[in-house]
């Protein structure tokens, strides 16, 4: 069959498409001879030898406009007509480029977003599926599959599943290996905010404010977001489960799997105290959680041992103690004792004293000018040391 024969094939289909535009006026006849004539270059294009992704990519993309033209319009004039007309093609359209193109990323990300847009899980699966059959050795497309899996679906372990299987072709991906601790850390916290809104780590009833007690005071009965919108019950059960176990044991929450996959990282990729470092800025976002300072503390181990006299290294291990600690804390002070103190050790171990100044200053200089309402005792002590380093690096 020759191109003009595939193209007028192709736009036969689409003729009772365009006559019920016209029998419900939702386009005048003018433009759907626009329409048409559009659909004629478009087919043709695409379907001469020389054709290429972005061909598909504009076809694409006009169909897209006019299907939200096609529906702003039938709602405007309240017209009761068929809407799966434009998605269809659509979705017909993104097909037969990633079946002529599958190798260009871009064409199989189009069709993955305009099924996302359309809530189309069954198009999303088998989408999912080739392309991570077509291409199983880009860490990007697990990574994507995986957070639409977590932030979507909200299912950790097809999530997991997505990161473990990638892993598997791309072991020396250092960005999938992050990805994959980040995974996991989100999901934590996602369990402990359940946990919260459950009560279970709420504090008891006895130890709440004696006016509680008041025989004068009016009681509000509490409310859960279930009760609000019971949608959120529904949207995750996996967090309601993970919610209940012991914190103390369970892998997942003491931080035993963050651990486990920065080992094995560490394993795939040896001796390399940047990647090291990159974990550990990674898990710094997750300093809320209970489980992130034997985390940090364990990179740390693994970092010093691999580079004993990196500056980075040494500046991350000092200053470990005031992670997650605002200024304000009433335990910063005792904190940043403990700073000053590693601080003096790095600079004894490091091969490179300057580059420990400069972080140390830059750090706690830029501290001291954003917050002005600072304990005039460690402001002093801040102050001097800053100056003092500052001097050093001269």
């Amino acid at each position: 069959m020759s191109a003009a024969d595939k193209a007028r094939y192709y736009l036969e289909q689409s003729i009772p498409e365009l006559q019920e535009y016209e029998k419900k006026g939702v386009f005048s006849k003018p433009e759907i001879s626009a329409i048409a004539k559009k659909r004629s270059d478009f087919e043709h294009r695409i379907n001469a030898s020389g054709c290429s992704p972005k061909d598909f990519t504009r076809y694409a993309e006009y169909e897209m406009n006019l299907e939200s033209l096609y529906r702003m319009r039938v709602k405007r004039l309240g017209i009761r007509a068929r809407l799966h007309y434009g998605t269809r093609r659509i979705f017909f359209i993104l097909d037969r480029a990633t079946r002529k193109f599958p190798a260009d990323i871009p064409l199989w990300i189009q069709y993955i977003e305009f099924a996302k847009r359309e809530k189309s899980s069954g198009v999303l699966a088998r989408t999912f599926a080739s392309v991570l059959k077509l291409h199983p050795t880009k860490p990007e497309l697990w990574i994507y599959a995986a957070r639409h899996s977590v932030e979507e679906n909200a299912d950790i372990t097809e999530g997991r599943s997505h990161m473990q299987r990638g892993l598997r072709f791309c072991k020396k991906s250092k960005a999938l290996w992050k990805e994959y601790a980040k995974l996991e850390m989100v999901f934590v916290t996602k369990v402990f905010m359940r946990r919260e809104l459950l009560g279970i780590d709420a504090p008891k009833k006895e130890d709440r404010m004696d006016e509680d007690d008041d025989e004068n005071t009016w009681k509000v009965p509490e409310i859960t977001a279930e009760e609000l919108n019971p949608e959120l019950a529904k949207k995750d059960q996996s967090l309601d489960m993970m919610a209940l176990e012991n914190v103390d044991t369970n892998p997942a929450l003491n931080g035993a799997l963050a651990i486990a996959i920065f080992n094995q990282a560490m394993k795939e990729i040896p001796s390399d105290a940047a990647f090291a470092l990159d974990f550990y800025y990674l898990f710094t976002q997750f300093a809320q959680l209970k489980c992130c300072t034997k985390i940090l503390e364990h990179v740390l181990t693994y970092a010093k041992e691999i580079a004993p006299t990196n500056s980075e290294v040494l500046w991350c291990a000092a200053m470990l103690p005031l992670v997650g600690i605002d200024i304000h804390n009433p335990i910063f002070p005792t904190r940043l004792a403990a700073v000053l103190k590693n601080m003096g050790e790095a600079i004894q171990e490091t091969d490179d004293k300057k580059d420990l100044y400069s972080r140390f200053t830059t750090h706690f200089k830029g501290l001291l000018e954003q917050d002005g309402d600072i304990d005039p005792a460690i402001h002093k002590i801040l102050s001097g040391k800053v100056r003092k380093y500052s001097k050093l690096l001269l």
